[in-house]
C-alpha cells in the first residue's frame, strides 16, 4: 500500500511539473495518467497487485463524477449560453440524440448477443464528451469563440442530461433479462429522477440563499464558501440516495440552482471543487489505465475494436453534421466540432454504474467496449488536440480575413472553461 501511495504521488509531481508545458504538446494530462496506468497497473509491472479492490475502485469513481458534475453544472451560465445557444443547442438536440441511435444500430449489427436495450445502453454511455482530454481544444485562443464555447457547453451539460437515459435502459435491460414489466421499470426510473430533482433544486436553493446571506452579513470566508458549496453537492447525494433517488442527478441540480442564484454575487465558489474534481479525475484516468484498460485491451475483439473506431467516427461525424446542416458554418468547422468529441470520465463511471448495479449477462461485453472506445479516445484526441486546435486556427483567420462575415466570427457570452487536468493554452 505504501508502495502504492509512492508511485501514484510520484506521477502526479512529474506531470505537475510539466502540465503547462505540455499543454501545446501532442501529449495531455489522460495521455499520462493513462499510461501510468498500465505501466504500474496489473498488466504491466504488478505494483498494484492483481486483485483489483472493485468496490474501492467504484467508490472513486462515484466521487469523481459527483463532484465533476457538480462542478460543471455550477459553471454553466445559463443566461449567456441561451443567448448564444446556436451551436450547443444543435449539438445537444439533434446530435446527441442521434449519435444514440447510430450507436445502437451500430451495436446491434457489431453484438448480435447482445438484446436491444444492452445495446442502447453502449450507445448512450458513450454518447457524452468529456473537453478534458483535449483541453487545447476549447482554450486554444486562436479557434473561433463561437466554436469553443459550442463544445466547452456541451461538455459540460450532455453528461447530466444523458445519465437519465442511462439509468432508464440499465433499468430496461434488467427487467428484459428477467422477464418484467417495462412499465414497472419506467415508473421506478421515474420516481428516481423525479426524488432526484426535488432534492437537488430544493438543496440548492436553501444553500444559496444561506451562502448569499452569509456572505452578505461577511459571517463566512471565502474558503469555507468553496468548502460549503461541495458540501451541499455530497448533501444532496447523500439525501437523494435513500430516499431512492439518484445521487448523481441531485448533485448535477444542485450546482445548476446554486450557479444560477449566486452567479455575479460569489464569484469563489467553484474554485475548491474545480481543483479536487481535477485531481480526481486525474486519479480515475491513472485507475483505469491501471485496472479497467489493460483487461478491456485483453478481450479485444475485431468487434469491439471496429465499434470503438465507429464511436470516435462515424457515429460522432454524422450527426454532428446533420444538426450543423443549414448553419452556415464551413466544413473545417462542422469537422472540427465533429472529430472533437471525445470519450472520457463521464463513460467510465457510467459503465461502473453497470458493473455495481446490474447483473446482466452482457455486462463483459458493454464494458470492453466501453473501456477500449475511452481508451482510444484518449490517445487518438489527446495526440491531436494542440495540432488539430492550430490547423483549424490557420483556416479560420485566413478564410475571416477574407470575409469578415462568416458565421464563426460572431462573438457571444463565454462560460468559464473547465479546466481539469490540462491547463489552458496560453
Amino acid at each position: 500500500m505504501t508502495f502504492w501511495l509512492f508511485v501514484v504521488a510520484g506521477v502526479f509531481v512529474v506531470y505537475a511539473l510539466v502540465s503547462r508545458r505540455l499543454s501545446t504538446t501532442a501529449i495531455t494530462g489522460p495521455m499520462v495518467f493513462v499510461t501510468a496506468g498500465l505501466i504500474v497497473g496489473t498488466h504491466g509491472l504488478e505494483t498494484l497487485g492483481t486483485a483489483p479492490d472493485t468496490e474501492a475502485v467504484t467508490t472513486l469513481l462515484e466521487i469523481t463524477l459527483t463532484i465533476v458534475l457538480f462542478s460543471d453544472a455550477l459553471a454553466i451560465n445559463s443566461t449567456a449560453w441561451r443567448k448564444e445557444a446556436f451551436i450547443p443547442g444543435r449539438l445537444l438536440t439533434i446530435g446527441m440524440p442521434l449519435t444514440i441511435a447510430f450507436g445502437l444500430g451500430s451495436a446491434v449489427i457489431l453484438f448480435t448477443e447482445l438484446g436491444i436495450w444492452e445495446a442502447a445502453l453502449i450507445a448512450t454511455i458513450l454518447a457524452p464528451t468529456d473537453a478534458s482530454l483535449g483541453q487545447a481544444v476549447i482554450s486554444n485562443p486562436r479557434v473561433p469563440q463561437r466554436i469553443r464555447q459550442g463544445l466547452n457547453v456541451e461538455s459540460g451539460l450532455n453528461d447530466g442530461v444523458v445519465l437519465p437515459l442511462v439509468l432508464i435502459f440499465l433499468g430496461a435491460a434488467e427487467e428484459s433479462a428477467t422477464s418484467g414489466s417495462a412499465g414497472e421499470v419506467l415508473s421506478f426510473i421515474g420516481q428516481e429522477v423525479l426524488i432526484a430533482a426535488v432534492v437537488g433544486i430544493g438543496i440548492g436553493w436553501v444553500g444559496a440563499k444561506a451562502i448569499l446571506a452569509a456572505a452578505r452579513n461577511g459571517w463566512i470566508s471565502a474558503m469555507w464558501i468553496q468548502i460549503g458549496g461541495l458540501a451541499l453537492a455530497a448533501a444532496a447525494y447523500g439525501l437523494a440516495v435513500p430516499l431512492d433517488g439518484s445521487g448523481f442527478i441531485a448533485a448535477w441540480l444542485t450546482g445548476l440552482t446554486l450557479g444560477v442564484l449566486t452567479r455575479g454575487h460569489v464569484d469563489e465558489l467553484a474554485e475548491f471543487s474545480e481543483a479536487l474534481g481535477s485531481a480526481l479525475t486525474a486519479l480515475s484516468f491513472l485507475v483505469f489505465g491501471a485496472l479497467l484498460l489493460g483487461p478491456a485491451v485483453g478481450d479485444l475483439t475485431w468487434q469491439v475494436g471496429l465499434y470503438a473506431v465507429l464511436s470516435l467516427t462515424l457515429i460522432r461525424l454524422v450527426p454532428v453534421a446533420i444538426a450543423m446542416a443549414g448553419s452556415g458554418l464551413g466544413r473545417p468547422s462542422v469537422l472540427y466540432l465533429g472529430w472533437f468529441g471525445p470519450r472520457g470520465l463521464a463513460s467510465i463511471i457510467f459503465a461502473g454504474i453497470v458493473v455495481q448495479d446490474a447483473e446482466l449477462p452482457a455486462t463483459p461485453t458493454i464494458i470492453t467496449v466501453v473501456m477500449v472506445t475511452v481508451g482510444l479516445s484518449v490517445f487518438a484526441h489527446g495526440a491531436t488536440s494542440w495540432f488539430g486546435s492550430e490547423a483549424y486556427g490557420d483556416w479560420y483567420h485566413k478564410t475571416e480575413r477574407a470575409d469578415p462575415g462568416i458565421p464563426e466570427a460572431a462573438e457571444g457570452p463565454e462560460s468559464p472553461l473547465s479546466g481539469r487536468l490540462d491547463p489552458p493554452s496560453p
